[in-house]
């Protein structure tokens, strides 16, 4: 099973979902495809003992050499940089699922319109439809409704909306200063961003019919 974390901008959040996730879904390999290896210094902070395989700065072939080991049963986690390459592709290509971080601003529209075509073209090479599964992050804790990108979302063709919402909280940065995601940190662990990450977990495992 292979679940990647793209978008073609940055700052959207997937580096932080994909540590958040990591958490919860045990990925047995974790790719960071981020030019700035943000997983790898996370990785780095966090006691030996619980230290993620994280994997970067993979070639081409190695990157199909790891997404391969899906097929004998591992689960793969991709965290891709904020930009569109050919090794990005790849991953979206071999994934089981594409999730897509994004914010409530309208302006996400053009973003999401650029990442819309984006997968349209890797559908198109594929012979088979990519679907960007978009999930509202950084938003605002009180905000429930996102209308006008939603209904963008609703008509584009290659995008769909997960239902889990991932407000902006401080309990991530704090976690995430030790390399930790809310659900396996001491100070976060049964914080409100715990609980909303479990969620998001439980969502993706029954969308991928994950135990």
């Amino acid at each position: 099973m292979i679940i990647v974390l793209a978008h073609d901008k940055g700052g959207v959040g997937k580096t932080t979902t994909a540590l958040n996730l990591a958490e919860i879904l045990k990925p047995d390999i974790i790719i960071d495809q981020d030019t700035h290896n943000n997983l790898v210094i996370l990785n780095q902070l966090r006691d030996e003992k619980d230290q993620l395989n994280v994997l970067s700065n993979l070639n081409k072939s190695e990157l199909i050499n790891a997404l391969s080991k899906s097929a004998q049963g591992q689960l793969i986690l991709v965290d891709c940089g904020g930009f569109d390459s050919e090794l990005n592709r790849i991953a979206i290509a071999a994934s089981d699922m594409t999730i897509v971080p994004a914010n409530d601003d309208i302006n996400e529209v053009v973003g999401l319109k650029r990442f819309n075509k984006t997968l349209e073209q890797i559908s198109n090479d594929m012979g088979e439809k990519i679907t960007g599964h978009v999930m509202f992050t950084r938003v605002h804790p009180s905000r429930k409704k996102f209308t006008d990108v939603e209904s963008f979302i609703n008509n584009s063709d290659n995008l769909a909306r997960l239902q889990t919402v991932i407000p902006t909280r401080k309990w991530h940065a704090m976690a995430a200063l030790d390399g930790y995601g809310v659900t396996n940190h001491k100070k976060t662990k049964y914080s409100d961003a715990a609980r909303e990450v479990t969620a998001l977990a439980t969502e993706i495992k029954t969308r991928l019919n994950i135990k």
